[in-house]
């Protein structure tokens, strides 16, 4: 009879398996179920094919490339087109500034370093001469820049009273006799070094004819600058001095502007 209390009926098959000796099972079964779940759910996920990655990365490096492309495209159209723009009342200096940069000169135009120019153009000197018409207008001038070459002639026209005596000359004498009138000669005569340039230099003989030269000879800011023999040499060359002139020039712009 099987009683009712037991949890498995009484036969024969529930007999054997009680006689059965008990077994403890395997120290890894846990670890080994766990393992198979987990690879079975990973097998079930869908993950997206190696290509679609490849793709993305090639679309990104496509976008940044063009980023780059239109902001270089941008910076050379502001560059070509002058942004920003300039504001109403500084056109005439910073027109005049552009025309000084654009007429950089390099050693071979002058024979001399340009840092030598630069520092030039940073002294008060080159500051007395920007306001000085008089001396800027005889720096123009060909024949007075070719006569500046004669280390003779500079040394002759650093002495005040050799200048001033040319400067007297002219006022009693007209601008086409004075290098033959009276009062020159004896100007001549009373200078030894001004009688030996003008007699062995044909430019400053041809420079003394014009009036911006003769008036500039009593000139204080010229007479500074004639001081400086290695100033007065650099000015002697063409491109030096349309350099110097140009910057005097952008100042007078700037102070013009400035005091509007």
């Amino acid at each position: 009879m099987t009683n009712i209390n037991d949890p498995w009926p009484d036969d024969d098959v529930t007999r054997t398996l009680n006689d059965l000796p008990e077994v403890d099972p395997p120290a890894t079964l846990a670890q080994d179920v766990m393992a198979t779940i987990a690879s079975r759910a990973a097998a079930r996920t869908t993950y997206p094919p190696a290509t679609s990655n490849k793709r993305g990365a090639t679309m990104a490096k496509k976008v940044l490339w063009i980023v780059a492309a239109t902001a270089a495209l941008a910076l050379i159209a502001m560059r070509l087109i002058g942004y920003p723009p300039v504001e109403k009342g500084t056109e005439a200096t910073i027109g005049a500034a552009q025309r000084y940069q654009a007429q950089q000169v390099s050693n071979a135009d002058v024979k001399t370093e340009d840092a030598q120019l630069q520092a030039f153009l940073q002294s008060d000197l080159f500051r007395q001469l920007a306001t000085d018409k008089v001396a800027q207008q005889a720096l123009k001038n060909k024949d007075f820049q070719k006569a500046l070459q004669d280390a003779s002639v500079r040394a002759a026209l650093v002495s005040a009273d050799a200048r001033f005596a040319i400067a007297a000359a002219k006022k009693v004498a007209s601008d086409a006799t004075l290098v033959t009138s009276d009062a020159f000669r004896a100007a001549l005569d009373a200078h030894a070094a001004l009688k030996v340039a003008f007699e062995s230099s044909p430019a400053l003989r041809a420079a003394l004819v014009s009036p911006d030269v003769v008036a500039a000879m009593s000139n204080a800011s010229l007479g500074a600058v004639l001081a400086r023999p290695d100033i007065a040499m650099m000015i002697s060359q063409d491109a030096a001095a349309a350099k110097v002139l140009e910057a005097a020039q952008v100042q007078m712009d700037a102070a013009a502007v400035r005091y509007k």
